[in-house]
């Protein structure tokens, strides 16, 4: 049985956008030799691994790259998940779930929804940081006929959490992540624990192990792939965490 649900491998801190709420910092990164390289390591501890960066789909160097960790993976019955804001450069990848990431600051909407409505099996990650409740509940479901689409909490910036979240996701084809779930069934303290450290962990561009993408927290440093066994241990040791440190929700007229 697997240890994690998922582990997050961010494997590069190159980008051609500027979000003001981008968690991934690090400005050096590992050869991408090292990631592949960690694949047999990480194997025994999940099925499924989250490629992301930085933007995983850069250029045609970490296209490769993608490809070549697909192939490797499925050595090991490893499922590869990647989520990017290059919807043009989604069809070069083979054999993997792709999420293209939508938000104001990268896309203006049309322009998105023509890049993307003829991409079949891909995934949307929507950010809920719009300033329209009504745009963002006509966008979702427009998006929803055709792609499955994931609602995610901003994190680093203020956001207020509109009650039409609730009926976006009665939609068979509108998801959320663990963090909104919980948010919309206690609030800002939960009364269970998300995967922080225990069902997931990330892997950042550096080397550093933390207990979620957002976290600032270093758990341990790899400095080389026979570290990973420390690592795990290392997380064994971080508490259950039952609120997001990161999250910068505002209550008041019109929010949950």
């Amino acid at each position: 049985m697997s240890v994690f649900e998922a582990v997050m491998l961010h494997f590069t801190t190159k980008c051609a956008k500027n979000c003001p709420f981008c968690y991934q910092k690090e400005r050096r990164a590992k050869p991408l030799s090292f990631f592949l390289s960690l694949i047999p390591h990480i194997a025994p501890y999940t099925d499924r691994i989250c490629l992301g960066g930085g933007e995983p789909l850069y250029d045609e160097k970490h296209i490769d790259f993608c490809n070549r960790f697909i192939e490797l993976c499925k050595d090991y019955d490893i499922r590869v998940s990647i989520t990017t804001a290059l919807p043009k450069q989604a069809r070069k990848i083979r054999g993997a779930d792709i999420s293209v990431s939508f938000d104001e600051f990268k896309f203006n909407f049309r322009e998105f929804y023509e890049l993307i409505k003829n991409l079949d099996g891909v995934g949307v990650n929507y950010l809920l940081i719009d300033r329209n409740p009504m745009q963002t509940f006509a966008r979702v479901i427009l998006l929803a006929e055709h792609h499955p689409v994931f609602l995610l909490s901003p994190k680093f910036v203020p956001f207020r959490l509109h009650p039409f979240v609730l009926t976006l996701l009665q939609h068979e084809n509108v998801f959320c992540d663990e963090c909104l779930y919980l948010t919309l069934k206690y609030g800002l303290r939960w009364k269970e624990p998300c995967g922080y450290a225990h069902k997931l962990i990330s892997i950042h561009p550096d080397g550093s192990v933390r207990g979620c993408s957002f976290s600032t927290n270093i758990i341990y440093k790899l400095n080389s792939c026979g570290d990973w066994e420390k690592a795990i241990e290392a997380c064994k040791k971080e508490k259950a965490r039952f609120h997001c440190p990161y999250l910068r929700y505002i209550s008041g007229p019109d929010g949950i």
